[in-house]
């Protein structure tokens, strides 16, 4: 199944390309949906070719599963981020994450994913769709925070 959920933010390209590659600014836009405690330190931006492995945190207090998270792509030139996760029900969560330019001083901001979990890929849409939302606000406060 694939959700696709797009935002206009007050950035330019250039300023959220930078934000999004960064991991604090992936701990800020999910900050109070879930925690990631990773088994190693945590990166300072996201390279192709990492795998982060730990434990999904839902609102930060009920323990989720283990989960994996490899960097599959990081594209400058297309602005582009792509992740193949697992864990626990999920089997596929293959996330893209796109900033495309609107004009010098706005962006739009994409979360894409196919996800598969098995009998339960229904609901997770469902949860994913709220999620990117609520990440997608948080996006939206950390744009204008940032103007």
């Amino acid at each position: 199944m694939l959700v696709r959920r797009s935002v206009q933010l007050p950035l330019s390209a250039d300023r959220a390309w930078e934000l999004l590659q960064e991991w604090n600014t992936f701990l800020y836009v999910t900050r109070g949906v879930l925690a990631f405690e990773l088994e190693d330190p945590p990166p300072v931006r996201f390279q192709p070719g990492q795998v982060h492995r730990g434990r999904l945190w839902l609102a930060h207090v009920l323990p989720g599963w283990r989960h994996e998270l490899k960097v599959i792509a990081v594209d400058p030139k297309k602005r582009e981020i792509h992740t193949n996760e697992s864990g626990g029900l999920l089997r596929v969560w293959n996330h893209g994450l796109i900033v495309r330019p609107l004009s010098a001083d706005t962006c739009v901001y994409t979360d894409e994913v196919e996800l598969d979990a098995g009998w339960l890929s229904l609901p997770a849409w469902l949860v994913t769709h709220a999620v990117f939302r609520y990440r997608q606000a948080r996006w939206r406060r950390l744009a204008r925070q940032l103007g």
